[in-house]
């Protein structure tokens, strides 16, 4: 994944500086590399280099570019190491055509050989230095630029989202997409941006246009036109305002976004609950009319599905199947069955594994797709039948936190829906479980008012170890792996999250004197084993931490240290757990990073959106 912003305005303003704070907004989706091109005066002026961005800013002055216009790119290398060489923006033969990239060319290297033999010269090993070449060989063709453009793309097979820059066309920008996401930002009369996400021109505009596939936009100064590539005519679209405060994008006082987001957690998930009770109804009503009903998503999506499963299976009285997306293909070929229903979960919407997995399923057999995101507008939006847009508001840190805690109440609000529509349980037992729901978003505040200097002492005294446990039963193992992925993501610890009763069955053999294991111990119907696992491992030299509510006694007696989740001890809250107890593992996660002089912001070889295999 890769971030990419541009800019074209007709006001005397620093566009280097404007296109350095805008591209600095995305390098949560890759930093790796960055560049800068402008045009000015029938010249391109091009700065690049391998490295984070402050860091190459500070060698190449990214903020100095002369002109009106610029595009930008911060790139998460597919293709080629991270040097110059391969960092975007790409040129072609005659310097003139400049493309900043996100996606990935499946078949660039058979076009690449086939340039190669027509006289063009490359200089990177990207997949990306392709596209201006094509560009340039079909205006050799006799076609005009924007022909060109279109017919450069239709020899591609893989995923773009392109902006490109050239003296052919001085004074525009031309951007493309076709699977990754390009949003248009405009100043009516005074400026037009184009980027991969809305943080990018946040604090320029709140004014944007979707890019669809196969769509492509022309940028001049205030203005916009829309192609359909595929007919060349044009098409008309309506504006949309983005909801987002500009200080959603920022850090707020808060040394990193991923500390900002988890404190956020209690905004976000007030906002989610205000979302359309018609949404959460009709999705109600087909996963209750389905036969078969799989829950599927990746990383954090992933876990936060397996909880969302075992909410919904409570009041559903039908088995759902949670299966990772890259495997639901090989898992339901000869298995998926009409009438089906797939809830596909994904905070951006652009992960390229759960797209690819609900368009198989779509075209296999007659059943619905369900979907929940964070982005309005994304890619799995217009594959679904239906979605919902969680209110997490923009997440900057790579490591989910907002998002996940929002998916996982989204999902429970389904499963209360399906309660009522069921008539399962008495109105009043209902309306506790709803109560308790609501209830989510004060406890977490009560909890991160409380408990930092008691999570800072507890990541001082695990330091030495680089490696543990998070384990768990029930509806609680989703919690534990998501917990043992944020601290994999952020502080480079080997943890897993596993099942507390899997756990004997092989991994206590690594236990010895004074190895950590956290166990997540909520009040529910695992607890009472949950207790014997625990005694089990201690009885070997582990040393407990456990994660349990703030009345509890039979655990804390037993544990070396324990975080406490103020919220009652009854059936009610202790199903909404994988919403409650996961701000005490993210902060675990962060602290520990910071323990080890490493940026929770962004983790090593990881990117905020997966959008290539």
């Amino acid at each position: 994944m890769c971030g990419i912003f541009g800019v074209i305005t007709n006001q005397d303003i620093p566009i280097g500086k404007i296109a350095l704070e805008g591209i600095k907004r995305l390098e949560y989706r890759g930093y790796d590399s960055v560049g800068i091109v402008s045009q000015h005066d029938g010249k391109l002026f091009i700065k690049k280099d391998a490295g984070k961005i402050d860091e190459v800013h500070k060698k190449l002055k990214l903020d100095d570019f002369p002109g009106k216009i610029a595009i930008a790119h911060t790139r998460w290398a597919t293709h080629g190491a991270p040097t110059k060489i391969n960092s975007h923006p790409h040129t072609n033969c005659s310097n003139n055509i400049t493309v900043v990239h996100n996606g990935i060319i499946e078949n660039f290297m058979t076009l690449k050989e086939e340039l190669i033999q027509r006289g063009h010269n490359f200089k990177s090993d990207t997949d990306t230095e392709i596209i201006p070449h094509l560009i340039e060989e079909k205006m050799k063709e006799g076609l005009d630029f924007k022909d060109s453009i279109i017919e450069a793309l239709k020899i591609l097979k893989g995923s773009y989202g392109l902006a490109i820059l050239s003296l052919y066309v001085p004074d525009t920008i031309i951007a493309v997409r076709k699977e990754s996401p390009i949003i248009i930002g405009i100043e009516p009369g005074v400026a037009t941006y184009c980027a991969s996400d809305f943080p990018a021109f946040l604090p320029l505009t709140k004014t944007y246009y979707i890019l669809e596939d196969c769509e492509m936009a022309i940028l001049k100064a205030g203005e916009v036109e829309f192609f359909d590539m595929n007919t060349s005519e044009i098409i008309e679209k309506k504006s949309q305002q983005i909801e987002w405060s500009i200080n959603a994008a920022e850090k707020g006082g808060y040394k990193h976004f991923m500390l900002k987001e988890i404190y956020e957690q209690p905004e976000a998930l007030k906002r989610t609950l205000k979302i359309s009770n018609e949404d959460i109804k009709i999705f109600a009503q087909i996963i209750l009319s389905a036969n078969d009903i799989y829950i599927t998503g990746a990383g954090t999506s992933l876990f936060a599905s397996l909880a969302g499963k075992f909410i919904i299976s409570k009041f559903l009285g039908k088995y759902i199947q949670a299966i990772e997306c890259s495997e639901l293909k090989g898992q339901l070929t000869n298995f998926l069955r009409d009438n089906s229903v797939i809830i596909a979960v994904s905070q951006s919407g652009e992960t390229i594994d759960t797209i690819e997995a609900i368009r198989w399923a779509k075209k296999a057999q007659n059943l619905k797709i369900l979907s929940i995101t964070n982005a309005v507008g994304s890619s799995i939006t217009r594959y679904s039948d239906h979605f919902i847009i969680t209110q997490a508001g923009p997440e900057i840190g790579v490591a989910a936190t907002k998002t996940y805690s929002c998916q996982v109440l989204t999902l429970a609000l389904i499963a209360l829906e399906i309660a009522k529509l069921r008539k399962i349980e008495p109105e009043s037992e209902i309306q506790n479980y709803y109560k308790a729901l609501k209830s989510t978003p004060q406890i977490i505040e009560n909890f991160l008012s409380n408990n930092i200097n008691l999570i800072r002492k507890i990541v001082k005294d695990l330091e030495k170890h680089s490696s543990y446990f998070f384990l768990a039963r029930g509806i609680s193992i989703g919690t534990a792996k998501e917990g043992g992925l944020k601290l994999k993501e952020v502080a480079c610890r080997f943890i897993e999250g596993y099942s507390a009763a899997s756990a004997k069955h092989g991994p206590i053999a690594l236990v010895r004197k004074g190895y950590p294991i956290v166990f997540i111990a909520p009040p529910d119907e695992t607890y009472v084993r949950l207790i014997g696992n625990l005694m089990e491992f201690k009885s070997r030299g582990g040393k407990i931490i456990s994660i349990v509510v703030e009345s509890d006694k039979k655990i804390r007696v037993h544990s070396d240290m324990t975080i406490d989740i103020p919220q009652p001890a009854d059936i009610y809250h202790s199903i909404f757990s994988p919403i409650t107890f996961i701000p005490a593992l993210q902060l675990l996660a962060y602290y520990t990073a910071i323990f080890h002089g490493l940026d929770p912001d962004k983790p090593l070889n990881l990117s905020k959106t997966v959008t290539v295999h």
